[in-house]
């Protein structure tokens, strides 16, 4: 008979593993499926063909719009790391250093993180489209012809600054618990050593956060396909801009629940991570090999 200590411990892993195996594998493992599938849902046929992975990268390849969806995503990669990566250590190390005002940056940069996604897109867009605009006008004698959500020239520029501000504080705050965990005596030694300022960070403190940054890194490859900079919210299915995760987002809704549709849908989803899981593994690669060593 099992001892009760590990039955406890089976009945705890029973429905994390379960949720795991219906939510994940189940469910990815219908979606592959799904990509080499016709439904024909009015004789309730279904045949197993490749025309759905052959039409969606035909269309990948091709179809201008397409095109510039996945520039939108790689635009919106980029710039996330221009901006994140740089800035996100520098604002870590501040607060890890507890210099003035520390503690109300770590609060301010946490915030959109505490408060609901809707609820931050509400605020952002009443500033950009009405606060902002009265400011402009106000203070600077400048006028828009529409607000910067609503037109065609700014919007994406409004909800890209969107995305990478509510997603900056997650980073910085994980750099710096990172950055906690530096024993002291490592420090100390180093400005007996004469490293001070720039150089501790340089010398001591980046190679000792290194692993904590590859990893956002890495996995933030798969943001790429993932992320949908929060389209939805601003202008519902709706958005005359897009990126890959908005784009399977959307076409999955606009199914409606017309099982025939989605067939299309998991056939982009294949291809896209065909070439995410090998981008991610090569990134993860270079990153260790060539990346400073904490030694």
């Amino acid at each position: 008979m099992l001892k009760k200590s590990l039955q406890f411990y089976i009945i705890i892993l029973i429905w994390p593993v379960l949720q795991f195996a219906v939510f994940y594998i189940g469910v990815n493992f219908n979606s592959f499926l799904l990509a080499f599938q016709n439904i024909d849902t009015y004789n309730n046929v279904t045949t197993f063909t490749f025309d759905n992975i052959t039409n969606a990268f035909n269309l990948i390849t091709t179809d201008p719009a397409m095109g510039e969806t996945i520039t939108n995503s790689l635009i919106s990669y980029g710039l996330s790391l221009v901006n994140g990566i740089p800035l996100g250590l520098l604002f870590a190390y501040y607060i890890f250093k507890k210099w003035p005002l520390a503690g109300s940056f770590r609060v301010i940069l946490f915030l959109p993180s505490i408060l609901p996604v809707i609820v931050s897109v509400t605020i952002y867009m009443y500033f950009v489209e009405n606060a902002l605009e009265f400011v402009l006008k106000e203070y600077f004698g400048k006028t828009t012809p529409l607000g910067f959500l609503s037109n065609p020239d700014t919007r994406f520029g409004a909800v890209l600054f969107f995305a990478i501000f509510t997603g900056f504080g997650t980073s910085v705050l994980m750099y710096t618990n990172k950055m906690n965990s530096i024993d002291p005596e490592i420090l100390e030694a180093g400005k007996l050593d004469g490293a001070s300022g720039f150089k501790e960070f340089w010398y001591i403190v980046l190679p000792l956060t290194y692993p904590t940054l590859t990893i956002f890194l890495y996995t933030g490859i798969i943001t790429i396909f993932t992320s949908q900079l929060n389209l939805y919210s601003f202008y519902s299915s709706r958005s005359s801009i897009q990126t890959i995760g908005y784009f399977l987002y959307v076409s999955t809704q606009r199914a409606q629940g017309n099982v025939s549709l989605y067939p299309a849908v998991a056939a982009y989803g294949l291809i896209f991570t065909c070439v995410a899981v090998p981008l991610t593994f090569i990134v993860k690669f270079l990153l260790e090999k060539f990346g400073p060593s904490e030694d």
